[in-house]
């Protein structure tokens, strides 16, 4: 991954670098924004420097580690995509997409166990997850067992 884990801050319960130097929640919302709306007009290198600075910011935050597993997984930068996508599930385990993007993401690879995050996502039995479920359903059914 581009940026080194065991560096962030904020890992082993100490200050964010954000909280260190005052950055504001707000400051990094409109960050991402720009990130995000970088990502859609197909900015991916401007967009993944953005959001890789805001996990950096926040190594806490699930939603800019599933941002920038996005953006990797675009770029097809898979390892890289499997190591956010892992940082956005073990922050937010219902985060269905970051599961679903996760397991694919590492069938591609060849990873078998993508299969075990693939499952996560038909466990889930909220309402607004049923897209997710069927997309699931859909990938696990053309794998071959």
């Amino acid at each position: 991954m581009r940026i080194q884990l065991k560096n962030l801050m904020g890992l082993d319960g100490t200050p964010t670098f954000a909280q260190t130097f005052g950055i504001t929640f707000d400051n990094s919302v409109q960050w991402a924004e720009q990130g995000l709306e970088l990502a859609r007009d197909g900015k991916l290198d401007e967009a993944r420097v953005i959001l890789e600075g805001l996990v950096t910011l926040n190594p806490r935050s699930p939603a800019y580690w599933h941002a920038l597993g996005c953006v990797y997984q675009q770029q097809e930068l898979f390892d890289d995509a499997i190591q956010a996508f892992d940082q956005a599930t073990t922050r937010d385990r219902q985060n269905v997409d970051a599961w679903l993007r996760l397991g694919t993401v590492k069938l591609k690879k060849g990873d078998r166990d993508g299969l075990v995050a693939l499952k996560q996502v038909l466990d889930d039995t909220r309402a607004g997850s049923a897209e997710y479920v069927a997309r699931a359903r859909a990938i696990l059914a053309s794998v071959k067992h």
